[in-house]
């Protein structure tokens, strides 16, 4: 059998070795990952530059719509101020205290030997603040106080002077609209009914002087 003799053999062992020599495959698996990440970087940068783009686009007419935007704002908030305003005012006007109710009641109160010699009223309103407790939140609001005075002279006190003073009393908060406002014992006496007083007109007669007032009870408007 011949025998035969591969003189390359040697180079060509070398050259195997060297095609698989490890670091020069790491150098390749390295700069290829190092390719894949600069691609991604340079899509990432593209992406935002495109980002970019857009937001300038938006800020661009968001800076020609935003004159009419602020113009509408105001404008709404005037209207929100307005509809506030009437519906305030429809709840006064709704909720509101009539005078000449009271006024008409007084006619039908009318007790003999008792003059009203002057009447005074008085209808402020307090403001109380809003409060939170919790979740729990309570608007602020205005409370509507209502006083009715009434000074009188009992022209007959020598006779059953008191009797007339407690029936013009009787009368006043019995009668239907003072009684449904202020419940059965609405008036009371303001002070002292005074001593028996000489009559300028008529020095031979006497009278007395004496005060009721009523509390009309409170009304509570929310702000």
């Amino acid at each position: 059998m011949p025998i035969k003799i591969n003189l390359l053999a040697e180079a060509q062992h070398a050259e195997d070795l060297r095609r698989r020599d490890p670091v020069k495959r790491g150098i390749w698996i390295a700069g290829f990952l190092v390719a894949v990440v600069v691609i991604y970087i340079g899509n990432l940068q593209w992406l935002v530059w495109q980002k970019q783009n857009e937001y300038k686009q938006f800020e661009d007419r968001w800076k020609k719509l935003e004159p009419d935007f602020n113009k509408v704002t105001e404008n709404k908030k005037e209207v929100e101020a307005i509809q506030d305003k009437l519906s305030l005012l429809d709840q006064l006007h709704t909720n509101r205290f009539l005078w000449g109710n009271a006024f008409n009641a007084l006619q039908h109160t009318v007790v003999p030997d008792i003059q009203v010699t002057h009447m005074h009223s008085e209808q402020k309103f307090d403001h109380v603040d809003g409060t939170t407790s919790g979740k729990v939140h309570t608007p602020g609001a205005a409370v509507e106080k209502i006083t009715l005075n009434i000074e009188a002279k009992d022209l007959n006190p020598m006779v059953e002077g008191q009797q007339n003073f407690a029936k013009f009393k009787d009368a006043l908060s019995s009668y239907g609209y003072f009684q449904q406002k202020l419940g059965k014992d609405g008036f009371m006496i303001d002070g002292n009914i005074s001593p028996p007083l000489l009559d300028p007109t008529d020095p031979s007669k006497q009278f007395k002087t004496f005060s009721l007032v009523a509390h009309f009870p409170e009304v509570r408007h929310d702000d």
